[in-house]
């Protein structure tokens, strides 16, 4: 399988070249044309290039440059220096786990991978089912104002939508756990000892967030207390979860609006790192969500996915696991 280099230049631009089995050079830049096209050997690359050290580096290989003077002529200034090798195997990627770049002024983003129809049903029902509780967050907004004064605030409500908002969570981390395992559980019964082999998977750590609507509440960083050695005490909102659903009479005053709000945002981070941010963005793909992310991971140029089209519009689109 051909090695695949990839880069960013200084405006967060997206490429990668590669030589293909018969030695032909190609290369790929996504934020014009999904399809990969052959470099061109110019007259002027093979003669005028090796004699002139701004435009050909000795220091780097012949696919380097030839890449170097194809992208210049797309406008695309590629440092060599910081070229490096695609870590996932052209043409794969794996299963909701989002690798991409986010929009940005003057930037439209990269999304390495092209919707299946089956991606596609299993990112419109969660838009679906996210967007409804989120309705019901907004709908508790009514009755008690988000603030820290009210954050130990309680009751029936607050409880049912904790649990509602810790089982579409639960929900996400198994699906996302069994397409990316090396092999099938060895029991049924998955726990948080399992999903939180995740956190490093999805970066889940890095993600926080903060509600739109109401300035000043605080910053939300979900998984951020997420420990293998703690993995369910250590997420309070998800403790005060199994409290509530377990011991209603003994435990109600653990189904706090801020362990709502906690896990609501819990949702929104489970999205955005499976099918990336803009699905709370994108009319058409997402939905509905009262969080906006304020902080994110940024993901080096080799963690990205590189499915070009090839030939009557094919993507080459093939799931792989992650290898947890």
């Amino acid at each position: 399988m051909a090695t695949v280099y990839v880069f960013e230049d200084k405006n967060r631009t997206f490429g990668a070249f590669w030589e293909n089995d018969e030695g032909a050079p190609f290369m790929f830049l996504p934020h014009y044309s999904r399809v990969a096209t052959e470099m061109s050997k110019l007259h002027g690359f093979s003669v005028t290039a090796r004699h002139n050290p701004d435009l050909y580096d000795v220091k780097f290989p012949e696919l380097h440059n030839l890449a170097k003077w194809n992208f210049a002529a797309n406008g695309i200034d590629v440092d060599l220096s910081l070229v490096s090798e695609l870590i996932t195997p052209m043409g794969c990627f794996h299963p909701r786990v989002w690798r991409g770049i986010p929009k940005s002024p003057g930037f439209g983003g990269y999304e390495g991978v092209a919707p299946s129809p089956l991606i596609y049903s299993s990112r419109k029902q969660a838009t679906v089912a996210a967007t409804s509780l989120f309705s019901g967050l907004v709908e508790l907004f009514r009755y008690v104002e988000p603030s820290s004064t009210n954050d130990h605030c309680f009751g029936h409500r607050a409880r049912e939508l904790l649990i509602l908002a810790c089982t579409e969570v639960e929900s996400h981390w198994k699906s996302v756990l069994l397409q990316n395992m090396q092999k099938p559980p060895a029991s049924p019964n998955l726990g948080t000892k399992d999903y939180i082999k995740l956190a490093p998977v999805l970066r889940l750590k890095e993600w926080r967030v903060t509600l739109k609507d109401y300035f000043g509440y605080r910053f939300i960083a979900p998984f951020e207390s997420w420990d293998i050695a703690k993995p369910s005490q250590s997420l309070e909102w998800y403790s005060a979860y199994n409290a509530v659903k377990h011991d209603r009479e003994g435990k109600f005053e653990q189904a706090q609006i801020q362990f709502v709000i906690d896990a609501m945002a819990a949702v929104h981070v489970m999205l955005a790192a499976q099918w990336g941010p803009e699905i709370h963005t994108n009319s058409f793909m997402g939905g509905f969500s009262p969080f906006h992310i304020i902080s994110m991971p940024t993901f080096a140029p080799n963690e990205q996915y590189v499915c070009p089209s090839v030939q009557d519009g094919i993507v080459l689109n093939q799931e792989i696991p992650f290898g947890i």
